[in-house]
């Protein structure tokens, strides 16, 4: 009979210590799930950011070429950016027609006609000259820092660590989303972490000549 008890709890004991070791493999299952969905989200994260700050560049640029040919004398009588919208729309047509740029959105054709635009319009140092005066208003900068800080955070990223590099005339962000790990008391520890991730925005040909190389690499989190 003691034999039989003997038996009966070695079998308890067994049985409780496999059950231990699945808890355990289906805990580190699940977290290594989640860390790599973090890592996706992070992608997406700071993806979503660099393409936002280069969205924005691209309107303050507009926005600065507008004010200046409207609401200045000087913008009035040289008209360097005479037709400028005209002819970015006119470069939409073309690339939209153009089987070179087939599978592009409609707003990556919009940037790259305006890109393609402006660089044409640069080559003269007269209006590079300019431009460049105009565009070293610090409420561009301040524009383009805080879309990519807000599009961090809607996307639920972190900002501490978070920063936006100008490079090779792109826009780079680098930025977090935090893991938080399945714990079992005991056996498997919480672990919380910050995943970065990197991402580039699309290359804007004339973005060294006017953003100040002083500014080249911004903290995000403050």
């Amino acid at each position: 009979m003691k034999n039989y008890l003997n038996e009966r709890g070695n079998i308890a004991i067994f049985v409780l210590g496999m059950l231990s070791i699945i808890m355990v493999m289906f805990i580190l299952v699940i977290n290594m799930a989640s860390a790599l969905a973090t890592k996706e989200q992070s992608s997406t994260t700071v993806q979503q950011a660099s393409l936002a700050a280069t969205s924005v560049f691209y309107e303050e640029v507009s926005r600065v070429i507008d004010e200046y040919e409207d609401e200045t004398l000087e913008g009035s009588l040289l008209a360097f950016f005479e037709d400028f919208n005209e002819k970015v729309s006119d470069r939409v047509d073309q690339l939209s027609s153009s089987g070179g740029y087939t599978g592009w959105s409609q707003n990556e054709i919009n940037i790259e006609a305006f890109n393609q635009v402006l660089t044409e319009e640069l080559n003269e140092p007269i209006v590079r000259t300019t431009l460049s005066g105009l565009l070293q208003d610090e409420e561009v900068r301040t524009s383009v820092i805080n879309e990519a800080r807000n599009t961090i955070q809607r996307n639920n990223g972190v900002l501490d660590g978070a920063v936006l590099t100008v490079s090779d005339n792109r826009f780079y962000v680098r930025a977090a989303n935090e893991f938080e790990s399945t714990s079992l008391d005991g056996i498997v520890g919480q672990i919380n972490e910050h995943v970065y991730q990197e991402s580039a925005g699309p290359t804007i040909n004339f973005l060294e000549l006017i953003w100040p190389s002083s500014s080249s690499t911004i903290s995000l989190d403050h």
